[in-house]
């Protein structure tokens, strides 16, 4: 009988051999999988660290909008220009269906006879780099500077009583509706106003908004105006009822897009009057600021001053009436408002019967082109500049409406020191360009005779290009 021969022990070991190699490249992968992961991540927060913040990228401007406010009485024009150089083109003025083109050109100011509601300035291609359009009053000198919409904007010194009222204006340049939340900062904190809170404004259309039927108040009055939805152009139109005047004074007061740690505040009016300066804190902490006069040779603290102690969320009000009509002041082209946080600032003059406003105006780099009103009698024109960082020069060139050039002047300029240049009075453009340094500044227009009183212009620089953002993915 023959067997089988038995089968060979399986080698010992081996089963178990296999299994330990198994188990290892299990672990391996497990934790080195995770961890190949992990540095891969590291490397690539790394990098996003040492680029975090990506810039916009500086493009042609293709289309520009300003935004003209409602007319002060029969003044109806609209004066228009480009501040860019080689511009030759045509802009479309007006609001809704009824619009009007009209041609511009570098220099040359075109004016245009335009309704007595707000009005929208629009340049496409050629025509929208340094689009520049202003408005100005009638029987007494008014002036702004048309403003561009912007989502964020502050109006520091209205009034919402009986002598003194401000209407606010909200205009839409699209076709869709825009929503504006407008924040109202009183002495006491945040007003409580919830008409003000989602102004809704349709598609080509504007909506005035007067504060002195909405929130009836007697203190001074600060606004914030953001714009949540759309595009808004937002003006404000400041009115004083003078005890014993025989009719009210009215001019624009114009914003400021943010608050800051210093506002310098250029043109004041001459000759004897009421003057207040109003400050905002819009922030949760107590600031205080400290006043000083700007003249040709230095900026100092006047005496007679306190600081000023301006508490969360509110507006704090000091007269600086006698100050400024003392002799101390003479030859003061300005006020530096210095404070420990953000704030906004005006000072607001009542001077021959007449309302004006002294506001900051931007940081000026580069050249910055102003509109002024068209020469009179009696009528003075004057560019007051300060703030400059280092010492270097300004020109300032004026312009007859035609372009041709009326005078050239170029002044020295250094920190702590105001610079004042006089305009011939058929000027009725001004630029103004920095050498070496950056200023701030303002055109005054002084009147006298039967239309005596001051207008304000701060200096502005114009949009002369496009800038996209830099949009890429992120981590989740």
């Amino acid at each position: 009988m023959s067997h089988s021969a038995p089968a060979a022990p399986a080698a010992p070991g081996r089963r178990s051999t296999r299994r330990g190699r198994r188990a290892d490249v299990t672990v391996l992968l497990a934790v080195g999988l995770p961890l190949l992961c992990a540095l891969a991540l590291l490397a690539v927060g790394a990098s996003d660290a040492e680029d975090a913040e990506h810039p916009p990228t500086r493009i042609a401007l293709s289309r520009a909008t300003v935004i003209c406010p409602s007319a002060l009485g029969d003044a109806r024009k609209v004066a228009i220009t480009s501040a860019a150089d080689g511009v030759s083109g045509q802009v479309d003025v007006g609001l809704g269906e009824d619009r009007v083109a009209a041609d511009i050109e570098t220099g040359k100011v075109t004016t245009v006879a335009a309704d007595d509601g707000p009005l929208v300035v629009t340049g496409e291609d050629e025509a929208a780099p340094g689009l520049v359009a202003a408005r100005f009053g009638a029987d007494q000198p008014a002036a702004l500077s048309c403003p561009t919409p912007t989502p964020h904007v502050w109006f520091t010194g209205v009034g919402a009583g009986a002598g003194h009222t401000s209407v606010l204006e909200l205009v839409n340049p699209d076709s869709g509706t825009a929503v504006a939340d407008v924040t109202v900062y009183g002495r006491s904190g945040v007003v409580d106003a919830p008409r003000l809170r989602g102004v809704s404004v349709s598609g080509h259309s504007s909506v005035r908004l007067d504060l002195g039927s909405m929130i009836p108040r007697r203190d001074e009055l600060a606004i914030e105006v953001v714009t949540s939805r759309g595009r808004i152009g937002a003006s404000v139109l400041d009115r004083y009822d003078e005890v014993g005047a025989p009719e009210l004074t009215e001019d624009w007061l114009s914003g400021r897009a943010e608050p800051a740690t210093d506002s310098l505040l250029m043109g004041l009016a001459p000759g004897p009057g009421r003057r207040t300066l109003v400050v905002a804190n819009g922030t949760d902490s107590e600031v205080r600021a400290d006043v000083h006069l700007v003249t040709a040779d230095s900026v100092f603290a006047p005496e007679g001053v306190p600081e000023i102690r301006i508490a969360p969320q509110s507006v704090e009000r000091v007269s600086l009436t006698s100050v400024l009509d003392s002799k101390t002041a003479d030859g003061a082209t300005g006020l530096l408002v210095s404070a420990s946080g953000p704030v906004t600032a005006t000072l607001r003059a009542v001077a021959a019967g007449d309302l004006s406003h002294a506001v900051t105006g931007d940081v000026l780099d580069g050249p910055a082109t102003a509109l002024l009103p068209a020469g009179a009698k009696g009528v003075t024109k004057t560019v007051e500049l300060a703030g400059a960082i280092r010492a270097g020069s300004v020109a300032v060139v004026a312009r007859s409406a035609s372009g041709k050039e009326l005078d050239t002047a170029r002044v020295d300029i250094a920190p702590d020191q105001g610079v004042s240049v006089k305009l011939p009075a058929g000027a009725v453009s001004v630029t103004v360009t920095p050498e070496r340094t950056s200023v701030t500044g303002a055109v005054r227009i002084t009147a006298t005779g039967k239309a005596a009183g001051t207008a304000v212009v701060p200096l502005t620089l114009p949009v002369l290009n496009g800038l996209v953002p830099d949009v890429r993915p992120g981590l989740p």
